[in-house]
């Protein structure tokens, strides 16, 4: 079916009756000639097609009911004009512009709202999720994956939630890159109502999108079928931090049945909200341990894809999208016992390149080290300031732990002069004071 100018007020109205499913709605419209014959149709004649497609008799009139009493209520014109004011887009499965990706989904949603744009078919699109109360080494993590993939023209979707996803989107577009968050609400509502500025920032760097008629306000129960939604958008999906039992799983579940690709960021054993990241790479997904390892891996799978076409892996680097397979992998292989993939040319080559990377940089650790020892000091020449702040990491040490571990490098320097370099680094911003004499690494300063 063509949706014309003329008929989008129409599709507006039928997406907007509450009784009526989107099941519904697609049948009418699969079976009608425009929505407006649709919104002709008498009450008699929309029961007898619904008892025809398999509602109870009952069920069916109810419907048809409220059908009749939502056409009587509703102002046709003046609700579309509103749409349009708020600049909000509906695209339908019957528009062009409506993402392919999602007919990967078991049931793709009838209508997208939308609030800036959508992912192009032809971008790189990965999600990256997680914990909302995440901790400093997730926070540090999303900041870097966010900022580095939106650096590379990679697209990065999410729920806009707290933590995780929220710094993801907001390291994006720190990084030039685009963004798109699917909320469990109306796009024209900003949940949570703290990431106003980034809900802002998205609109103009990105889009806002939901299968949720403006207005509708956040549930519970609308959560899942959102978080099938960022799968569906996503040709790979980054778990970064996550306890064992969260919601994360359910996107990564409907990642899988889509046919996506599942990465995960490791973390400690003793680190609770790693549990779920290191169960993931137990269960055979991909291990990523730094932004470069997943935009690797998916110029490799864009490549096999394209036969080995670089030129529309990515806008601004080699990267690219990743159709449907037909069944969920973890980390790009197949989850069937006995069978191997096979490797292509280009990834052989790939991880030639990696290989000699890594021979390199174990060679020059190997001469550092041979250094240390000729010399008896360290092999950089580092201010008394830059050796402590290599001393700090993103968990808070105490005065006294890095007393003793700046005496075993070398440091000649009394408890005082510590603390006073310490304090200097928390001014500059470079360390952070926790409490009493406890200190830690500031993110941005996290290697």
């Amino acid at each position: 079916m063509k949706i014309t100018k003329r008929e989008e007020p129409y599709l507006y109205w039928l997406h907007n009756i509450p009784e009526l499913s989107e099941k519904a709605a697609v049948l009418l419209l699969e079976n009608c000639e425009s929505p407006s014959q649709i919104y002709r149709m008498s009450r008699q004649e929309l029961k007898e097609k619904l008892i025809s497609w398999g509602w109870r008799d009952k069920v069916a009139e109810r419907k048809a009911e409220a059908f009749e009493q939502f056409r009587k209520e509703w102002r046709l014109e003046q609700a579309f004009e509103e749409l349009q004011k708020k600049q909000i887009r509906m695209i339908t499965v019957f528009h062009r512009e409506y993402p392919r990706r999602l007919f990967a989904m078991a049931s793709p949603p009838m209508a997208l709202y939308c609030i800036g744009e959508l992912p192009k078919e032809r971008d790189c699109t990965v999600a990256v999720i997680g914990a909302r109360d995440c901790s400093e080494y997730g926070s540090y993590a999303a900041g870097a994956f966010g900022e580095r993939l939106g650096r590379a023209g990679i697209r990065v979707v999410s729920g806009m939630a707290r933590g995780i996803d929220g710094i993801a989107q907001k390291a994006a577009l720190d990084g030039g890159g685009r963004t798109y968050a699917v909320l469990g609400c109306g796009v024209d509502v900003c949940y949570p109502a703290s990431q106003k500025e980034l809900y802002g920032r998205i609109r103009e760097q990105g889009g806002v999108i939901s299968p949720f008629v403006p207005g509708t306000p956040p549930k519970k129960q609308l959560f899942p079928y959102r978080n099938s939604i960022v799968a569906g958008l996503s040709d790979a999906v980054l778990v970064i931090e996550a306890r064992q039992k969260s919601g994360t799983f359910i996107t990564v579940d409907m990642a899988l049945e889509q046919g996506k690709d599942v990465y995960a960021v490791p973390g400690r054993l003793t680190d609770r909200l790693s549990d779920g990241c290191n169960l993931l790479i137990r269960q055979g997904s991909g291990v990523v341990l730094s932004p470069e390892d997943l935009i690797a891996e998916l110029v490799m799978l864009k490549n096999r894809e394209n036969g080995g076409d670089r030129e529309n892996v990515g806008n601004r680097e080699n990267t690219g999208s990743r159709g449907n397979t037909g069944g969920g992998t973890l980390g790009g292989q197949k989850e069937i016992s006995g069978w191997q993939r096979k490797v292509s040319p280009e990834e052989l080559q790939a991880r030639r390149r990696l290989c000699d990377r890594t021979e390199g940089l174990q060679k020059k650790r190997r001469q550092t080290e041979q250094d240390k020892q000729i010399s008896g000091q360290m092999s950089l020449e580092l201010s008394a300031e830059d050796g402590i702040l290599g001393l700090l990491d993103l968990e808070p040490k105490s005065a006294d732990a890095l007393y003793e571990a700046a005496g075993k490098r070398g440091m000649q320097m009394t408890m005082q002069e510590l603390l006073a370099d310490l304090i200097e680094l928390c001014m500059e911003g470079k360390a952070r004071q926790v409490s009493g004499n406890w200190f830690a690494r500031a993110v941005a300063y996290s290697d």
